[in-house]
């Protein structure tokens, strides 16, 4: 007896569950919050202190008694002075901060791993693209995956501060592959009308509690580095042992023996009889269609449009990138209970994509404009609310952890238009291209938002107001040049046919790929198949969307 019944969802449930470990994978982007955990007190001996704004321990014991009270001074009896100690030693998590103390480093080392890893998710993001387009999605994903992993173990080995700062940046471009790799490749196996499910349940809100879970139950940062690194190897051994090369990239390439390969090893997998499709037929005398070829950045800018649009598209990267990774960083602390904080961001970032990936099939007029603008705009009244509380001195009560999490709900929805207007914006020969440029503007942001973090130890309103002033930006820029694309075709993204009548209330994503599919088999052409009647014509593959 079959667990699964023969057809193409088979297939798809497969690449659904790769993509979301594709993500935990990505999630590393965000270790670094693990990674600079500092408890709230300490204890050296039995003086026990609150942790100074520097998170340096060193300064405590610079410090004299009447600028660093004991804690425990009044705690008279053993056993009280004891509970006392015991109280005031707990942590939540064994970080690298604790055990490095780079926190107490005035050099560049003070800016921690999150500036050595944004740095290597800056070069993977410049370097690995353009591999991709000539290596393909699949040999690239595996390339990433086994730098990666390797360096993610070996980051948690050795004993060395440069070292772990060394093989965090080696990481990130491990984690730069599969965030720009792992769409484009999950997107073109996965069954077409089933992208929305890949896009909204295969998200990064959920591989962020799964790595919350993975820390919790781990305790300290090197298992939960070994761990992390080990459950990643089953998405490697699937990517080398089960997946094709996505069929679509090697007909753009014009590789169609290959092509056919492909789609003959889905049809295996997913247990239906392969369908042939013939090769695109020549005239008489006409010559084979040319390998897709590269188009540079500069190809456009000589587009008046194309170079407003991109201009759009690079200020929408750099402040969403800027700001969601400045909520990140300063948000270990928004709640007393240091894991509460980290579920409820994971939980109710999960919670509300979902119910926005439904919103956007059956809303008509929730478009890409309404939904950025809406969540901007959101996202800085509730950071406005975080500055207030913060001047108020009211940091930990559950007033101030509502709203920011609201300010980090909502900053992180701004991704959503960003990767879609990425792709609708542009047309499809230049879409890999552009999309790629946007992908390195918003990983300089990260790098920055490392930098900007470092104000948290000294005026911590200051990075929220950071986050308020790129909010105010971002709306203004929006509001003024930003298009609507909803519904737009993705063959005639960036000209004027590129909207599709509102009438239909679909995206020409679903009208247009159905084909790649359909032909797997002849019991795709049955009057069960939803794609029976649509006119294809052509593949329209979204080229990336990591989170």
């Amino acid at each position: 007896m079959q667990l699964l019944k023969p057809g193409f969802y088979r297939f798809d449930i497969l690449i659904l569950f790769c993509y979301q470990m594709c993500h935990f994978f990505s999630i590393q982007q965000i270790f670094p919050v693990f990674l600079k955990y500092t408890p709230k007190t300490a204890c050296d001996g039995d003086y026990c202190f609150a942790m100074p704004k520097s998170n340096c321990m060193a300064d405590i014991k610079a410090c004299n008694k009447t600028a660093c009270p004991d804690l425990c001074a009044s705690a008279t009896t053993p056993a009280a002075k004891k509970e006392c100690v015991e109280k005031n030693s707990f942590a939540y998590y064994k970080s690298a901060a604790m055990e490095y103390h780079y926190f107490c480093d005035h050099s560049w080392w003070n800016y921690g791993p999150a500036f050595a890893q944004y740095s290597g998710v800056l070069l993977g993001n410049i370097v690995l693209g353009h591999v991709a387009d000539k290596w393909g999605r699949r040999k690239t994903f595996i390339f990433s995956l086994l730098v990666g992993i390797p360096a993610l173990c070996l980051s948690a080995t050795f004993d060395s501060l440069p070292v772990f700062f060394a093989f965090r940046a080696l990481t990130g471009v491990g984690i730069a592959g599969t965030m720009i790799v792992g769409w484009a490749f999950f997107s073109e196996l996965v069954s077409p009308h089933q992208r929305f499910k890949l896009r909204v349940f295969s998200n990064w809100a959920n591989a962020r509690i799964m790595l919350t879970l993975v820390c919790l139950f781990t305790g300290e940062w090197r298992l939960s580095s070994y761990v992390s690194a080990a459950i990643t190897c089953i998405t490697l051994a699937v990517a080398i042992f089960v997946l094709p090369e996505s069929h679509i990239w090697l007909k753009k390439k014009g590789r169609f023996a290959e092509a056919e390969a492909s789609r003959r090893r889905i049809a295996a997998i997913s247990g239906v009889e392969f369908v042939p499709q013939p090769a695109p037929e020549l005239k008489e005398g006409e010559l084979p269609p040319e390998p897709e070829k590269d188009v540079t950045i500069l190809n456009v800018f000589q587009d008046p449009t194309l170079r407003r649009n991109l201009l759009v598209l690079w200020v929408m990267w750099f402040v969403i990138g800027m700001t969601a990774y400045l909520t990140d960083l300063s948000g270990g602390d928004m709640t007393k209970n240091f894991w509460i904080g980290q579920f409820l961001s994971g939980i109710l970032l999960s919670a509300v994509r979902i119910v926005l990936g439904f919103a956007d099939g059956s809303l008509p007029w929730m478009g890409r404009r309404f939904v950025l603008l809406g969540a901007q705009s959101l996202a800085v009244f509730f950071f406005l609310c975080v500055i207030g509380f913060l001047f108020l001195g009211q940091k930990g009560e559950w007033y101030y952890t509502a709203v920011y999490l609201g300010a980090f709900v909502f900053t992180s929805i701004v991704w959503e238009p960003c990767y879609l207007c990425a792709s609708e914006l542009m047309p499809t020969e230049v879409r890999a291209t552009s999309t790629a440029s946007c992908s390195i503007v918003g990983r300089i942001a990260n790098i920055g938002a490392s930098v900007i973090a470092k104000m948290k130890n000294y005026y911590e309103p200051g990075v929220h107001m950071v986050s308020v002033a790129l909010g105010i930006l971002n709306i203004i820029v929006a509001f003024l040049w930003l298009e609507e694309t909803k519904n737009c075709s993705l063959e005639k993204a960036g000209t004027a046919g590129a909207k599709t009548p509102a009438a239909t209330q679909q995206s020409s994503e679903a009208k247009s790929d159905p084909a790649e599919m359909q032909l797997l088999s002849k019991s795709a052409q049955d009057d069960s198949n939803p794609y029976k009647d649509t006119v294809v014509s052509g593949t329209g593959a979204n080229p990336t969307n990591p989170n």
